[in-house]
C-alpha cells in the first residue's frame, strides 16, 4: 500500500496568517486549511491550488479573528527600542551625523535634479495623443561627400500620400516657423507660427478650447491661434470667429483656438496658417524635385514601421525622371526626433541621447558616492562601536537585533537627508531652470515628486547601511571585551576600494570638464572667417520691404559715425536661406547631384560689412550692371569646379548665365560640428530677408537707441527686433553650454561629497594612528615626515584613482569631440592639470587631521599608556 503524498502550503500566506491570526484561533485554523490543501492538491494544479489556499487565508481577515494591537505589541516595542538607540547614536555622534547628513543631503538634491533634467529631456515630443503612430518624414540625399538627412521633403507627397499608401490614416505638411504681425483695433501683436494642410491638428492630436478639431478645414481665410496668444490679443473674452489682420497678407477669422504647444516639443507655434494659400504663391513646392517643407505622418494602428520605410524608400524616385533623384524618404517615429537627431550617412547614430545617458550616469555616480562615504565613514569608526555591540551580545541581542538597529541608523540619516534635499530642490530649481531653458517642477506636495525622492532616500540609506550593518554586528563579544579587536584587513581593503573608485569617478568628472571647457573656448574663439563682433542681424519685415524705406534705413545709419556698414541678405552666416543641387552649373560640369551648393543673395556690401577676405578676382561692382548675373564663390566651391581658371568659364546659376568674378575666403556658415560646404553669393538683393549691420563699438547703447527710433519712424508698427551676431552664434551650442556649465556644478557637488567622506576618514585615520605618532614623536621624528607618513595612504589612493580615470575619461571625450568638425586635440597638459587638482583636493583635505596631530603634544596621547 503506497503512503499518500503530503503538500505544504504556501509559506507567504502562512506567515501572513501568523502575522493577523489571534493565538488561540491559530491552531485550528492552521489545521483545517492544511488539510483543506491536501485535498486540493488532488484535485487541482499546484497554480489553481494556490491561489485558492490565499483566497481561504484571506477569508479569515474579519473583526472576531483579527489580534488586537497589544498583542503584537512586542515588534511594535523592538521598534520604537531600535528607533530610540538610533536617534541616540545619532545624537551622540553629532559630528559624524552631521557630516553624512551634509554628504547624504547634496548627493540626494544633486541626483533627483539631474534625473528631472533628464526626464524633462525624455518628455520632449510625448505629448501627442496615439504618441506612437505620430512620425516625421526625413528625406536622404546622396552627395559626393556622402548622404545627409533632412526634416525636408517634396511638397506633394503631403497629398500622395494621403491617396496611395492605406497605412497613412492622416498626413500633414508644414513650413518653418515664421513671425508675424497681428493688428487687432489698431494694435499690433507679433508670434510665431506656421502654415500647415488641414490634417495638421489630427496627427499632432491638440486639444482644442474653442472650436473643433474636426472642423479644422484650413480654409484660405482662417486661422487657429494659441491659448497663450488669444489670451495675449483678446484677454478672457472669446476669440472663435473673431477677425484678425495679419499684416501683408489681410484678414483671418479665427476658426479655433488650440490649448499652447508643450514647451518639450521640436514642433513649435503659436497660430497655424492655410498651407493651400502659401502654396499659390511658393509654387515651387508642387515640384517633385524641390523640397523645403516638413511632412508629419499618423499611422494606421499596427502599421510595421520597417517594412513601410522600406516600401517608401524609392518612392520619390518613381514620381521623377530616370536619373533625376537623389532622394529618399523614410518616417522618424516623433517621439525619438528630439533624442535621436544625429546622422551619419543617412543613418542615426545618436544626438542628445547622449547628454542624457551621461547625465544618468552622472546622478548615479553622485548617489553612489555618497552612499560609499556613509558605508566608509561607518566602518572607519566601527572601533567606537565594537564595545557597544559586545555589551548588547553579551546582554542577549541577536545579530539581527543588532542589524536592525544600524539599519535603522542609516535610513533615519537618510530620510533626514531627503527630507532637506527635498526643500533645497525647491530653491534651486527656478534658477536651474532659466540656466538650461526648462520648466521642471518639484513639490512635496506633489505625490509623485514625494514617492520618487523618499523612494531614492530610502535606496540611498538602505544600500549604504547594509555592509556597516554586517561588518558592525559580526564582531565576537569576547574579542571586543578582551581588547584585542582589530579591523580585518578585508574591511581595510574594501574601504581602500571605495575610496579609489571615488577617486576615479571624480577624476573622470575633473578631466570631462576640463576637455568640455577647452573646446567651448575654442569655438568662441575660433576664426570664422568673418568679424561676428559688433555686427546687428535683424529681419526685413512691414515697411522694410519697400525698396524706398530700405533706401531710407540704409542713408539714415550710414549718416550716424556709430554705423559702419550695412548689407541686404537672403541668409547670414548663422543661417544660410536656401540650397540647390541641379540650379548651378558650369562648362565640363559632369554629374547633377555630386554636390550641394549653398546659396545667399546678397548686394556689394555683404563681403566688406562681414569682414570677409577675397584671395581671387574681385567683389561685385554696383558700376557693372552685368555683374548681377555673374556670382562669387568660396574656395570649397572652387575646389569642386576643379578649374585651372574658374573666371574664364561661363556659369549658369537658376537660369542665368553670368561668371565667376570673385573667391571669397572660407568661412563658417553653420556651426562647428560640419565642414565647410560649397557656397555661391549671388547679387540679387531684392530677394534679400536680412539686414546686417556693423556698429562701430564706440558708445554702443546710444547707437542702439538711435537705431530702434530710426525703426519706429520707419515701420511703425513692428517693435525694433534685432540680435547681436556674436549672441547668436553662441546659440548655435546653447546645448554644448548647458552640459558644460551642468558639468561644472554636478562635478563640484560630487567632489564636495568625496572630500567630506575624505575629510572623515582623514580624521578617523588620525585618531586611530594617535598613539603611533606620539611615539614616533618622542623617538625624533620630525612634523614632515609625521605628516607624509599619513598622507601617503591617500596620495596612493589618489594616484590609483587618477590612472583608472585617464584611459576612460580619454576614450568617453575623444568620443563627443568627434561630433565636432573642428575640435581640439586631447594632449598630456589636460590630465596633468587634473591630476594636480586632485592633488591639491586630496593634500588640502588631509593635511588638515595630518598636521594637527603631528603637532599634537605626544604627552596626551601617552599618559594612560
Amino acid at each position: 500500500m503506497s503512503k499518500q503524498a503530503t503538500y505544504q502550503p504556501p509559506k507567504s500566506a502562512n506567515r501572513f496568517l501568523l502575522w493577523f491570526l489571534k493565538d488561540e484561533l491559530l491552531e485550528e485554523v492552521e489545521g483545517d486549511l492544511f488539510e483543506h490543501y491536501q485535498v486540493l492538491r488532488e484535485d487541482m494544479s499546484s497554480r489553481k491550488a494556490f491561489w485558492v489556499y490565499w483566497f481561504h487565508v484571506l477569508h479569515f481577515l474579519r473583526p472576531f479573528a483579527l489580534k488586537k494591537f497589544g498583542q503584537n505589541s512586542n515588534r511594535i516595542f523592538m521598534f520604537n527600542t531600535y528607533f530610540k538607540f538610533a536617534s541616540r547614536s545619532i545624537w551622540k555622534e553629532r559630528g559624524y551625523s552631521l557630516m553624512n547628513v551634509l554628504g547624504l543631503t547634496t548627493g540626494i538634491a544633486a541626483s533627483m535634479l539631474l534625473f528631472l533634467y533628464v526626464q524633462s529631456e525624455k518628455s520632449v515630443n510625448t505629448f501627442h495623443k496615439d504618441l506612437d503612430q505620430v512620425h516625421q518624414v526625413m528625406m536622404n540625399q546622396t552627395f559626393l561627400g556622402g548622404i545627409i538627412t533632412y526634416e525636408d521633403n517634396p511638397g506633394p507627397l503631403v497629398t500622395a500620400f494621403a491617396d496611395e499608401m492605406p497605412e497613412v490614416e492622416y498626413m500633414a505638411a508644414f513650413t518653418w516657423t515664421e513671425e508675424r504681425l497681428f493688428i487687432v483695433d489698431e494694435q499690433g501683436y507679433k508670434a510665431s507660427g506656421r502654415w500647415a494642410s488641414e490634417d495638421f491638428f489630427h496627427v499632432l492630436g491638440l486639444d482644442f478650447i474653442e472650436g473643433d478639431i474636426e472642423n479644422s478645414s484650413n480654409s484660405p481665410t482662417e486661422i487657429f491661434i494659441s491659448k497663450g496668444l488669444k489670451e495675449r490679443i483678446f484677454g478672457r473674452e472669446d476669440a472663435l470667429y473673431e477677425n484678425i489682420e495679419m499684416d501683408g497678407w489681410g484678414q483671418f477669422q479665427i476658426a479655433g483656438v488650440f490649448e499652447d504647444v508643450p514647451k518639450g516639443s521640436t514642433i513649435d507655434f503659436e497660430f497655424i496658417l492655410p498651407y493651400a494659400r502659401w502654396a499659390e504663391i511658393n509654387t515651387w513646392v508642387e515640384d517633385w524635385g524641390n523640397s523645403g517643407i516638413s511632412g508629419i505622418a499618423k499611422l494606421v494602428p499596427g502599421t510595421n514601421l520597417k517594412a513601410f520605410n522600406e516600401k517608401i524608400k524609392g518612392y520619390v524616385d518613381s514620381k521623377l525622371p530616370p536619373g533625376e533623384s537623389n532622394s529618399t524618404i523614410f518616417l522618424q517615429p516623433i517621439k525619438e526626433r528630439y533624442l535621436y537627431g544625429k546622422y551619419e550617412n543617412g543613418q542615426v547614430v545618436g544626438g542628445r541621447i547622449t547628454y542624457v545617458r551621461v547625465f544618468t550616469l552622472v546622478a548615479l555616480s553622485i548617489l553612489v558616492i555618497a552612499a560609499i562615504n556613509f558605508m566608509n565613514l561607518a566602518t572607519a569608526r566601527s572601533s567606537k562601536r565594537a564595545k557597544e555591540v559586545g555589551v548588547k551580545k553579551v546582554v542577549g541581542s541577536t545579530r539581527i537585533q543588532l542589524q536592525s538597529q544600524f539599519m535603522m541608523e542609516s535610513v533615519l540619516l537618510a530620510l533626514l537627508s531627503t527630507v532637506i534635499a527635498g526643500f533645497l530642490i525647491m530653491m534651486v530649481l527656478n534658477p536651474l531652470n532659466t540656466l538650461v531653458g526648462k520648466e521642471m517642477t518639484f513639490s512635496w506636495l506633489q505625490l509623485n515628486d514625494a514617492i520618487c525622492l523618499v523612494f531614492i532616500g530610502l535606496s540611498v540609506g538602505s544600500f549604504a547601511g547594509i555592509y556597516p550593518s554586517f561588518v558592525l554586528s559580526e564582531f565576537k563579544a569576547i574579542t571586543v571585551l578582551k581588547g584585542t579587536f582589530k579591523n580585518s584587513n578585508w574591511s581595510k581593503n574594501l574601504r581602500k576600494g571605495l575610496v579609489v573608485f571615488q577617486f576615479m569617478v571624480s577624476t573622470l568628472l575633473i578631466i570631462s570638464t576640463l576637455i568640455i571647457r577647452t573646446q567651448m573656448d575654442f569655438i568662441k574663439n575660433k576664426n570664422l572667417g568673418y568679424d561676428k563682433e559688433h555686427l546687428i542681424l535683424m529681419r526685413v519685415e512691414g515697411a522694410l520691404w519697400d525698396p524706398l524705406k530700405k533706401e531710407q534705413l540704409m542713408t539714415s545709419l550710414l549718416a550716424n559715425p556709430n554705423f559702419t556698414d550695412i548689407t541686404f541678405s537672403s541668409g547670414s552666416p548663422l543661417e544660410i536661406g536656401s540650397s540647390t543641387t541641379d540650379g548651378f552649373s558650369w562648362e565640363g560640369k559632369v554629374g547633377d547631384y555630386d554636390n550641394l551648393f549653398n546659396i545667399i543673395r546678397t548686394d556689394p556690401d555683404f563681403i566688406d560689412t562681414y569682414g570677409m577676405e577675397i584671395i581671387e578676382g574681385r567683389n561685385f561692382n554696383v558700376d557693372l550692371h552685368t555683374d548681377t548675373m555673374n556670382i562669387i564663390i568660396n574656395e570649397q566651391t572652387a575646389k569642386v569646379m576643379n578649374l585651372d581658371d574658374p573666371f574664364s568659364v561661363p556659369v549658369t546659376f537658376w537660369g542665368r548665365t553670368g561668371r565667376v568674378v570673385g573667391i571669397v575666403k572660407d568661412f563658417h556658415f553653420s556651426s562647428l560640428h560640419n565642414a565647410i560646404d560649397p557656397l555661391i553669393l549671388a547679387w540679387r538683393p531684392n530677394n534679400a530677408d536680412r539686414i546686417t549691420i556693423r556698429v562701430s563699438g564706440q558708445n554702443v547703447p546710444a547707437s542702439l537707441t538711435y537705431l530702434e527710433g530710426l525703426l519706429a519712424d520707419i515701420n511703425p508698427h513692428y517693435p525694433a527686433n534685432y540680435n547681436f551676431v556674436d549672441a547668436s552664434y553662441q546659440q548655435l551650442y546653447q546645448s554644448e553650454s548647458t552640459i558644460s556649465i551642468l558639468m561644472d556644478y554636478f562635478s563640484g557637488i560630487a567632489i564636495f561629497i568625496s572630500l567630506l567622506g575624505l575629510f572623515g576618514l582623514s580624521s578617523y585615520a588620525a585618531e586611530e594612528r594617535i598613539k603611533e605618532i606620539g611615539i614616533r614623536k618622542v623617538l625624533g621624528a620630525s612634523a614632515f615626515n609625521l605628516i607624509f607618513k599619513m598622507s601617503k595612504g591617500f596620495l596612493f589612493l589618489m594616484l590609483l584613482g587618477f590612472i583608472l580615470a585617464v584611459p576612460i575619461g580619454y576614450s568617453f571625450m575623444n568620443n563627443w569631440l568627434e561630433s565636432f568638425e573642428y575640435k581640439i586635440q586631447i594632449g598630456a597638459s589636460v590630465f596633468v592639470f587634473a591630476a594636480l587638482i586632485s592633488l591639491v583636493i586630496t593634500i588640502s583635505t588631509v593635511s588638515y587631521h595630518a598636521v594637527r596631530t603631528a603637532c599634537a603634544n605626544p604627552v596626551k596621547s601617552l599618559r594612560y599608556e
